[in-house]
């Protein structure tokens, strides 16, 4: 069974790989949702774990290295994305995930606006869980490696004219990813848990030469289980971003490093399915150079369902 599967994988540092650092005119803002939307549940056997989600992101916070500034420029800089996943259990210590994603991405500068919509990236993952937590054991050590495929568009334009990297809905370059997870259930009923997750993206660069800044990401959390049908998480998630890259020449005003806090909830109507509901607030932003625009909070509602043997 992956009863607690949402939130012990949602616990992932990885849901701040999504943000994607931005243009050369400052925008450090959410993007292509990758592996960060990924709920990265390991089922056990040969169950299979299946999920929806929609994500929503306003970047339009305007950031002076730890500061929030004034915007003059009435810009306004969202993206929505919808998410499929699916993971399927191989055996009880192995299983496999992808996902993949659509997602329209909005700028709005002094009334004139840029739009981009279509298939993002994809990612497949395989993950080993040497440790599980059972009524036996309380512990979980779970480590992943996978791959991040671009799939989908990465030269949508306008008037002609291609958009900028952070506009586009897919990153047009591979990236390699690695991963660990690992928790404590603080009683046998594994009712409640603490956890913590660390893990390394590698990024390439497209076919334009654009490289976004490799980047690590660790989280700590912990999630409770009512004796309802409702479970509760709160994490705390770090991310430290390396500039952006074109021909190997840094970029200004991309990159930094930036504290979250990311609360949810979770209603199971049934063993089997599952609703949650998160939100993204920023607690501290420490970015490169002037200005830059990023993350001014995100939300996202999923939908989750096992079945199998």
């Amino acid at each position: 069974m992956i009863r607690h599967s949402t939130f012990n994988f949602a616990a992932l540092a990885l849901l701040s790989l999504t943000s994607l650092p931005a243009d050369a005119t400052t925008c450090s803002c959410a993007g292509v949702p990758l592996l960060g939307s990924m709920q990265l549940a390991v089922p056990n056997g040969k169950q299979w774990y299946t999920g929806i989600a929609y994500e929503f992101h306003d970047a339009s916070d305007l950031v002076s290295g730890s500061s929030t500034v004034p915007d003059t420029t009435g810009r306004d800089r969202t993206a929505q994305t919808l998410v499929f996943e699916v993971s399927r259990g191989l055996t009880n210590k192995w299983s496999v995930s992808a996902l993949i994603a659509l997602v329209e991405h909005e700028r709005n500068v002094g009334g004139f606006k840029d739009q981009a919509k279509g298939l993002g990236d994809s990612i497949l993952m395989i993950k080993f869980a040497p440790i599980s937590i059972t009524p036996f054991s309380r512990n979980a050590l779970v480590f992943g490696v996978g791959s991040r495929i671009p799939v989908g568009v990465d030269d949508a334009d306008r008037f002609g004219i291609t958009l900028a990297e952070d506009m586009q809905p897919s990153t047009g370059a591979f990236g390699a990813i690695g991963w660990m997870y690992a928790a404590r259930a603080l009683n046998r009923a594994d009712t409640a848990r603490i956890y913590t997750s660390l893990s390394y993206t590698h990024n390439g660069a497209n076919d334009r030469k654009y490289q976004f800044g490799h980047e690590t990401t660790v989280a700590i959390g912990g999630s409770y289980w009512t004796q309802s049908p409702f479970a509760l998480n709160l994490e705390f998630r770090y991310r430290n971003a390396a500039r952006d890259q074109r021909n190997s020449v840094d970029i200004p005003n991309t990159g930094g490093q930036w504290l979250d806090i990311v609360p949810s909830v979770q209603y199971h109507a049934t063993d089997s399915f599952a609703v949650e509901a998160s939100v993204k607030l920023p607690l501290r932003r420490d970015l490169n150079d002037q200005l830059q625009f990023t993350t001014k909070y995100a939300f996202r509602l999923s939908f989750s369902y096992v079945f199998g043997n």
